[in-house]
This record gives structure tokens, sequence and C-alpha cells, in this order.
């Protein structure tokens, strides 16, 4: 299936919401309700029919899921965002509060605060060197 480039991108889930920054650019990303819990459950090495069998599991779902599925891990690997991998574990069932946005399986970029992200000192630290402010 699929695992986070994690030699570029930071992936994290705060309050439901998927959060991605690309590390060396400094551009972060948004997702949709739905897709986030799919990026949550691909970290969690979901493979790809366990996560298709868990969408067509929720009510309401369209007769397409299948090929907006495809479509999003398109998008996010050609990001870079996703890597293939060989993983192929079980999705947790999704329940109706990843359908706030309904059936939206997207992701959005930002790059307003890429300038900020990028000058962050914690990038440029040396481990070796003492950065202890408490020199004597």
């Amino acid at each position: 299936m699929y695992r986070i480039n994690d030699e570029k991108m930071f992936f994290d889930m705060e309050d439901g919401q998927a959060v991605i920054i690309n590390s060396l650019t400094g551009i972060y990303y948004g997702t949709s309700s739905l897709a986030s819990v799919v990026l949550d459950a691909v970290v969690n090495g979901a493979g790809r029919e366990s996560l298709l069998s868990s969408l067509k599991n929720l009510p309401g779902c369209p007769d397409d899921i299948e090929n907006s599925l495809d479509a999003f891990f398109e998008d996010l690997t050609n990001r870079e965002i996703l890597l293939a991998d060989d993983a192929d574990g079980e999705c947790p069932a999704f329940d109706e509060s990843a359908l706030e946005d309904g059936f939206d399986l997207s992701i959005e970029e930002f790059s307003e605060v890429q300038d900020l992200i990028l000058a962050d000192p914690i990038h440029e630290i040396d481990l070796d060197d003492d950065w202890s402010p408490l020199k004597s």
C-alpha cells in the first residue's frame, strides 16, 4: 500500500484533522475530514482493500468511492507525501463523524507560513555541538 514519506513530511493528527508539513519546502497541507481519517489509517498500516471496505460500510457511500480513493492516493504520491509500501494491514471501521465534509477526499496546499517554517532554528541545530544557553 503506502506509507508517509517521513524523510520529507511531518504528519500528525490533531482533533481529527491531519497536519502534514513538508520539512524541506515549508509547505503545509490540510485535508478534508474523511481524507484525514484515511491518511491516519494509512499511517497506521491500513491496506487499500481494507480502507475501501471501511469506506463502503459508511452510510450513503457513493458507488465511485474506489475511483475517488485511487485518485486521492495518486495525488498524495505525486506530491511525495506518500510512498509505495508493502503494508497491507487492517483498517478500523470509520464512524459517521468522518463525513463532516461528506465523501470528499481532498488535500489543499498552503504556503502562507512557508518562510516561518523554514526559519525554524531547530532545523539548524547540530546535536554534536553544545547549544545550551547555560555555557560555563
